[in-house]
């Protein structure tokens, strides 16, 4: 008997479609707008070279360039890893630089011990050394 509704939903529906390069639509704009930007600083210097047109033309070449050619380094970092990994590393690697953000990073790395550690070795080494070595009646082979 058929039910009216779907007994299995696949998880993969509720994902974002890769639209180009193994990128979602928020990682190509992200991309994008990055590219657009570094290509801008090149833009800049080449106006006063070339006239004022440099400036859009560097910021679309650097656009897709990084677009391009970010999104195969993008699908092998991102391979076998959740859909919010990328927003997750830009918002760590910015709290890492001292930049503000809603959410808490831990940022700061140490070794830490425990005294129960140390205590235990400090009471192995205070065994007298006549309770740890096998006397002559426990010895195996020994001729009685």
């Amino acid at each position: 008997m058929a039910t009216p509704t779907i007994t299995f939903l696949p998880s993969r529906l509720n994902q974002a479609p890769v639209v180009f390069r193994g990128m979602t639509g928020r990682e190509v704009a992200l991309a994008a707008g990055t590219g657009f930007a570094v290509g801008l600083i090149p833009g800049i210097v080449a106006a006063f070279a070339f006239g004022i047109a440099m400036v859009p033309t560097c910021g679309a070449l650097g656009a897709g360039a990084v677009v391009w050619f970010g999104g195969g380094v993008l699908r092998r970092l991102r391979r076998g890893r959740p859909e919010t990994w990328l927003y997750r590393r830009i918002a760590w690697s910015l709290a890492l630089r001292g930049f503000a953000s809603r959410h808490r990073f831990i940022t700061q790395s140490a070794v830490y011990g425990t005294r129960r550690y140390a205590s235990v070795r400090a009471k192995r080494r205070a065994l007298p050394a006549s309770s740890t070595q096998p006397t002559q009646k426990n010895r195996k082979g020994s001729g009685s």
